[in-house]
């Protein structure tokens, strides 16, 4: 199916049932008499699934479900995508080498999370997670912090992106200003400073880019607030869950020779 039709309003009329599949994400939403009941399950290989539908399926009590009391007259449920909640750790799956004075661009899909919500007004409900991921430390134990952790093959060239209907593509530059080279094996994201845009066949983030200019030096990133130019990317279906301030100073890489704070 044409993805983008996830992302419009669904009418659901009582007794009647959305069922939602994204990636390894399957959610059922239930309209009853001034209730809503909504659940979920995670399937592990399902990368490329992506449908939505409603119809007259009657409840089953055994799924797990959750209970949410609303006015009768709601009528209409609103899915958006978001960003995880967390920084998130990206582990490519070799270690990587950025030779002095070179600037690469990276794909990196990030795990969609589903927000729920009813009515016009779009009181939010519930976000849930495509897919889980391991919770993962970054920084040194008296100031680091807690993340999300994921592997990636962060691919170099856009053609290479694989159909995942529940990711979104963050484009990322990293450029070596120094006269070094630049050894990592993860690096840190922060997913709640991007946007969310709807390409013609993915979803994409406002771009990322990141300077490093040596071990003993503070480097410098960047979150763009616009669109990429990637896809036709445009409208705007997320936002980002907070502002970054001008000239904020955030941890990024995990080298092999020592953590280098940005």
């Amino acid at each position: 199916m044409d993805y983008q039709e996830i992302w419009t309003p669904h009418a659901v009329e009582r007794e009647q049932a959305l069922e939602l599949g994204l990636g390894p994400l399957r959610v059922w939403i239930h309209r009853g008499q001034q209730e809503w009941h909504i659940a979920h399950e995670t399937e592990p290989g399902c990368e490329e699934r992506c449908f939505v539908s409603v119809s007259n399926a009657p409840f089953s009590a055994e799924r797990d479900w959750t209970r949410w009391i609303l006015d009768d007259q709601v009528q209409r449920i609103q899915l958006k995508p978001q960003l995880p909640d967390r920084p998130l750790i990206v582990r490519p799956e070799m270690p990587m080498c950025l030779m002095p004075k070179q600037s690469v661009q990276f794909f990196i899909g990030i795990p969609v999370w589903l927000s729920i919500t009813f009515g016009t007004k779009h009181g939010q409900a519930i976000e849930i997670p495509s897919m889980t991921l391991s919770n993962s430390w970054f920084g040194p134990f008296t100031e680091g912090e807690l993340c999300y952790s994921m592997k990636t093959t962060a691919k170099l060239h856009q053609q290479d992106l694989l159909p995942c209907a529940h990711r979104v593509v963050f484009p990322l530059e990293v450029r070596n200003a120094s006269q070094e080279k630049l050894n990592f094996e993860r690096f840190c994201l922060r997913p709640q400073y991007l946007n969310i845009f709807q390409g013609k066949t993915r979803l994409w983030t406002s771009k990322g880019r990141v300077s490093y200019r040596g071990e003993d030096n503070w480097s410098r990133i960047v979150y763009a607030a616009n669109a990429p130019e990637f896809d036709e990317a445009g409208h705007m279906l997320g936002k980002a869950r907070e502002v970054m301030q001008h000239g904020s100073l955030l941890k990024t890489f995990d080298t092999l020779k020592q953590r280098v704070e940005i």
